[in-house]
């Protein structure tokens, strides 16, 4: 099978869209598939060595007027289009990925050049108008949740065949505690919380941060490690500054997928407090899969990707968040279970083992 995976953020952004793309790239070129990965340049993060690359240049959404985010993003990849197409067209390929809503007119105009079939995995809601006709004409058509998949359905009147992302459980997998990473961040005998997310304010973080700070006058020894970045950072930093918590709290910005596990084995808790309707939860299935018991909330798909393996708790509710720190600090031994359950619950439903076989029976290959 040869297979082409076209989303233009793949290779220059961190995320679950970037992850899942680059996942099932190398997991396909594993099994003896021939796959290529076209996308932007630079090249940002980490690419698999099995998998041909194709990079373009084009004009960041930024740069565009501001009629709206849904014009920009759509500009922005026309601009991919206009760069990548005349060099795509003279290959052929089997199947033309395509991880975005506004990549679909691209997709269907190279179906009519490639003679190749279409998939569409939608990982999101950015509807417009002609969505829900251009999704008819696709070959192959999923979702990464139920949630997902019955919020198009109620759109567009079609409902697409779920499949999950895929989470390395290699990699994201219990470890011994990195002690030098411990050092160097002055962890003696606290409590370490962790969140792994873009920072932005859908992110929830806000309310963990407040949760932290309740915890500690509340007499418990935590310390909090951020990893993202984002837009939201200033905003996190002044409330932390605000609550006198500096010494509590540690920003470290982005960080490799091989090195989170590193971080997460030096974690006790993990904390996800989205108020936003995601439609999966990526880092949050990574957690789980290195054992780390998780807390996140009843928004969107994440109630799928936990199940009974983790804490849910109402959306911009801190206290709610301390309630559970509290428990899962002060019994240990549930502590550990919950982490074993959650990596039980990944190895079963997200291992990427299982995502590639779902994937290829829909595929008929």
């Amino acid at each position: 099978m040869k297979i082409l995976f076209y989303n233009v953020t793949t290779t220059i952004k961190h995320g679950g869209i970037e992850s899942f793309c680059l996942g099932l790239a190398k997991n396909l070129a594993n099994l003896g598939h021939d796959v290529t990965i076209c996308s932007g340049s630079p090249i940002n993060v980490e690419l698999p060595h099995n998998v041909k690359i194709l990079t373009f240049p084009f004009i960041p959404r930024e740069k565009f007027p501001d009629f709206g985010s849904r014009f920009k993003k759509f500009m922005e990849r026309l601009s991919f289009a206009y760069s990548a197409l005349s060099t795509l067209k003279n290959d052929k390929y089997d199947f033309f990925c395509i991880f975005k809503p506004y990549d679909i007119p691209v997709a269907l105009f190279m179906k009519k050049i490639m003679k190749c079939k279409i998939i569409f995995f939608s990982g999101g809601t950015e509807f417009y108008p002609g969505y829900g006709c251009f999704v008819k004409k696709l070959d192959y058509f999923f979702s990464c949740s139920n949630f997902n998949a019955s919020q198009i359905e109620k759109y567009c009147h079609i409902k697409p065949v779920v499949l999950p992302n895929g989470i390395d459980t290699q990699v994201f997998k219990p470890i011994q505690p990195d002690l030098e990473i411990k050092n160097s961040l002055g962890i003696t005998n606290e409590k370490v919380i962790i969140s792994v997310c873009r920072l932005v304010g859908l992110k929830g973080l806000q309310y963990s941060i407040k949760a932290v700070n309740k915890g500690v006058h509340n007499g418990y020894n935590l310390k909090y490690l951020i990893i993202g970045d984002g837009e939201y950072r200033k905003n996190l930093e002044k409330l932390v500054n605000s609550l006198k918590i500096d010494d509590r709290i540690i920003f470290l910005g982005n960080k490799n997928n091989f090195e989170l596990p590193k971080y997460y084995s030096i974690s006790d808790i993990a904390i996800f407090p989205s108020i936003a309707n995601e439609t999966f939860g990526i880092s949050i299935a990574e957690a789980m899969a290195c054992g780390i018991p998780v807390i996140s909330t009843t928004v969107g798909g994440i109630p799928e990707v936990i199940g009974d393996a983790g804490f849910l708790v109402p959306p911009c509710d801190e206290d709610a968040i301390l309630d559970k720190i509290k428990f899962l600090i002060d019994n240990e031994n549930f502590r550990i279970e919950l982490g074993f359950k959650g990596r039980q619950r990944v190895m079963q439903n997200f291992s990427w083992d299982i995502v590639i076989k779902k994937f290829l029976e829909y595929l008929n290959v």
